[in-house]
């Protein structure tokens, strides 16, 4: 991603002003500019996050605790979760040559006895389940629940990964984190020249005339990434692993 150093919030800024033909502030202040700015900047983010939301996948590990079933912010769960793609844990950190198994993930709801049950029912998966409830930081923060409850202790034997929300730009975050930023990043500029626009009605036509080059330009950049990952044919990736034998029957 080391296009991405290549544009910061300062260049947003400078092609900002030169859509508002509007070299150093006047009518708009450095905070009026960085506000729309960052409203721009996640639409381009959902927009990427519609054609390949593994592009802001990373990868987080923490420990797990004997008998503790619940992890939240203290145990290091991450708080900049937007969704999660995959989970593994360890149940036998301390035998040499173990390995994490995949957890799936299940609704509360689903599990017909007690959540704190020690062994894996047969009602909810036949393998280790997780649940995730809440959301952002604190002790009311996002919780990570698994089934069965761990019974050992052991370091990095929980790994999540996950689509990572993507913070606002400012003077102590200035990369433009999306993909080929030196190409797309001017549509963030776009978006916000015409919100600015708009601002007191001061030039709602060409504040029109930029909103629909941002909205045609999102369209453009979604086709152009959509193959990201181009070697070979597209398929169907089968992640639940059911007979697929259309002539069999039960």
């Amino acid at each position: 991603r080391a296009n991405n150093i290549a544009k910061s919030i300062s260049n947003c800024r400078s092609v900002t002003r030169i859509f508002l033909d509007e070299s150093a502030a006047g009518d708009w202040t450095t905070a009026d500019v960085d506000f729309q700015i960052n409203i721009g900047y996640h639409e381009v983010i959902s927009a990427v996050l519609e054609i390949f939301e593994q592009y802001y996948v990373i990868k987080s590990q923490f420990n797990s605790v004997a008998d503790q079933q619940e992890y939240g912010t203290a145990d290091s769960v991450p708080t900049d979760i937007l969704k999660l793609e995959r989970v593994e844990i360890n149940y036998d950190p301390g035998t040499s040559g173990s390995t994490p198994s995949r957890a799936l993930p299940v609704e509360m709801e689903e599990v017909t006895t007690n959540l704190a049950s020690t062994v894996i029912g047969s009602t909810v998966t036949g393998s280790a389940a997780y649940y995730l409830y809440g959301q952002g930081s604190g002790s009311s923060g996002i919780k990570i629940g698994f089934i069965p409850i761990p019974d050992e202790s052991g370091t990095n034997a929980i790994s999540l990964w996950y689509v990572q929300a993507q913070s606002d730009l400012s003077d102590s975050n200035t990369t433009v984190n999306i993909p080929y930023a030196d190409n797309y990043f001017s549509l963030i500029c776009k978006f916000a020249a015409a919100e600015l626009l708009r601002k007191g009605q001061q030039e709602e036509d060409v504040a029109s005339k930029y909103m629909n080059e941002f909205e045609v330009g999102l369209l453009k950049m979604k086709q152009q990434l959509e193959d990201r990952v181009s070697d070979g044919n597209k398929r169907v990736v089968d992640t639940v692993h059911h007979d697929i034998d259309f002539s069999s029957f039960y």
